[in-house]
């Protein structure tokens, strides 16, 4: 325990110190890292709206184009 002590004292510890959690490097105020994610989540949910968008765009075409195609028909 002694040597525990002198060791610690000596500084010989720091090296065992996890740097990832430590204080020099800064952690991410929660409410920068929820802002983050809400960023990530509307970037997202904006691609799926136009992906859908262009779908469904694309859908009111081809019903156009067979109603045209029924009408020649008959």
């Amino acid at each position: 325990m002694i040597e525990w002590r002198q060791a610690r004292e000596a500084g010989a510890l720091d090296a065992l110190t996890d740097r990832r959690t430590s204080a020099v490097r800064p952690k991410k105020a929660a409410e920068q890292a929820e802002l983050e994610q809400l960023r990530k989540k509307v970037a997202r949910l904006e691609k799926d709206l136009a992906r859908r968008d262009a779908a469904l765009e694309v859908m009111g075409k081809a019903n156009a184009l067979l109603e045209l195609l029924s009408e020649s028909a008959d």
